[in-house]
Parts: C-alpha cells; sequence; structure tokens
C-alpha cells in the first residue's frame, strides 16, 4: 500500500522505504513513464494525416490554350486517384512542380504520385505502377495551313521551325529512336515544363506543333476559335498510362493494397461511375 501511494504522488521518501523497495519503485515509475511516452507517440501518429503528394500542372499560362486542369482528361485522373487513395484512408496532397523535375523527385522518393504516365523498363525501377487508368493516344497537332504537308514523323522533322514537347514525357519508340539517330534534333525541340506550358507555345506561334494526348487536343479543338488555326497531323504513339507510385515513399504492402483496391474499383463499375460523372460536368 506505501509503494502504490508513493508511486500514485509520483515521489520516493527515502525514510519511508527500504532500498530494495527504493529500487523497485524507482523501475515502476520508469515503466510508467515509458508507457506515457509510446501512448503519446501513438495518438500522434493516429492523428497524423495520411497524405500522398500528387504532381499537378501549374497555373494557366495562355488564355488562347486554355487550362489544363479543366480539361476532361485531367479532371477524371485526379478524381480516381482522390478515390482510390480514400480506399486506403488516404488523400492527395497537389504540388504544382514542372513534369521533368517531378519525375526526378518521384525517383528520390520526394514525391509520392504521377497521374498518366507511361510504362517504361527505366520508370519501373523507381515506380509502382498502378492501373492502367487511361489509353494515352500521342498526337501531332500543329498549324492548319501544313495539314496536307504533314503526314507522319520523318515529314514533321524536315520542317523548318520548333516543336514543343514535355520534358521527361515518354512519346514512343518511333521518336526515340529518331532522337537517337539524329542528337541534333532535340536543338529543334522545347522541352515545357508541363502540358499547359506547351500548348501555349502552340497558340503563341513560338512552334509550328506540338505533341500531345489526342483527348485533350480534340477537348481544345472543339473551340472555333481554336479549330480554325490548328489541326491534327497524325498518331505517333498508343498506349497505357498509368499512376505511378514511388518506390521510395511508398511500402511493397501499401502497394498491394492500392493495386487490389484499383482493381475492384474496376470490376464493381466505380471507375466507369466516375469517369461518366465527370464528363456529365463538362463547362
Amino acid at each position: 500500500m506505501q509503494l502504490a501511494a508513493g508511486l500514485a504522488q509520483g515521489y520516493i521518501d527515502p525514510n519511508a522505504y527500504s532500498e530494495l523497495e527504493i529500487m523497485w519503485l524507482s523501475r515502476q515509475q520508469w515503466l510508467l513513464a515509458l508507457l506515457l511516452l509510446f501512448s503519446c507517440v501513438s495518438v500522434s501518429a493516429q492523428q497524423t494525416p495520411c497524405q500522398f503528394s500528387v504532381r499537378v500542372e501549374s497555373e494557366q499560362q495562355s488564355d488562347a490554350a486554355g487550362a489544363h486542369s479543366q480539361t476532361w482528361l485531367s479532371r477524371q485522373s485526379y478524381a480516381l486517384l482522390d478515390h482510390l487513395l480514400q480506399k486506403v484512408n488516404c488523400t492527395a496532397q497537389p504540388v504544382s512542380i514542372p513534369a521533368g523535375r517531378a519525375i526526378k523527385m518521384l525517383e528520390d522518393g520526394e514525391l509520392d504520385v504521377m497521374v498518366a504516365m507511361s510504362e517504361t523498363a527505366e520508370r519501373s525501377q523507381y515506380s509502382y505502377f498502378i492501373g492502367p487508368h487511361h489509353t494515352e493516344r500521342m498526337v501531332v497537332v500543329g498549324y492548319r495551313r501544313l495539314a496536307h504537308t504533314v503526314n507522319s514523323l520523318a515529314q514533321l522533322l524536315r520542317m523548318n521551325g520548333a516543336i514543343s514537347v514535355t520534358e521527361g514525357a515518354y512519346y514512343g519508340p518511333e521518336w526515340h529512336h529518331m532522337l537517337a539517330d539524329d542528337p541534333q534534333l532535340t536543338s529543334r525541340l522545347f522541352y515545357a515544363s508541363g502540358n499547359q506550358q506547351k500548348l501555349a507555345m502552340l497558340a503563341s506561334g513560338r512552334v509550328i506543333a506540338s505533341l500531345e494526348d489526342e483527348m485533350i487536343v480534340d477537348e481544345l479543338l472543339s473551340r472555333p476559335e481554336l479549330a480554325k488555326r490548328y489541326v491534327k497531323f497524325f498518331v505517333l504513339h498508343e498506349n497505357p498510362v498509368y499512376f505511378a507510385f514511388s518506390r521510395r515513399s511508398i511500402a511493397p504492402a501499401m502497394q498491394i493494397q492500392l493495386q487490389q483496391y484499383w482493381q475492384q474499383m474496376v470490376d464493381s463499375g466505380e471507375v466507369a461511375q466516375i469517369r461518366a460523372q465527370i464528363l456529365n460536368r463538362q463547362p
């Protein structure tokens, strides 16, 4: 009783107990302190929100090109990601950074996830690919006056003028083999920080053509003022794209959970439902 009372009151009276009792009581106080410490850490961990940093396009840079973040494809990609992360009680934290820098941060574990990423052998070394959430059909879009003279990549590269591409983007084997065969072609490329800047270069007349997903191009060309000036030349490449999660910041167990939940979303029709909802909200 004396020991229990001393422990409860938080002090030890050396005159009231033997040396053995004092040692026993000191040990109990240390154990109690450790329990309190672990309890505080546990509560703090429970209160810390689970967030995944995700790369988003920068702010609108050209009224003529429109805002990429407002396109149907962009809105559906991030809506699907939001719903997927909710399955593991997490949320997305948008980070506005250039595409090239974002890929490096994904590799280093400083960024958790990127949307609409093509799967390649190099990227698989530092990314988990979950999906696919979209089939990307890459087209070349440019001035309408060139429509009858540009029907292939070889013809495009023979034209005078710059071409805008997104830094770090994958445009298929034909494109990359062409650049490997003629490194000087890179001097004609404008490496944009993202889709928004890339299309802004085209809208401002600083490049003769741009490489972009056909779905985005079709949405832009639905605007009469743009359809008068630009047209699709040809399809360059087509492949599925995924949510790419950093291997350095995402635990393997979490990756398995995310993949399983994504498949459940596909099988249950939830993915199709989200896409339909976004389409119905088109401005």
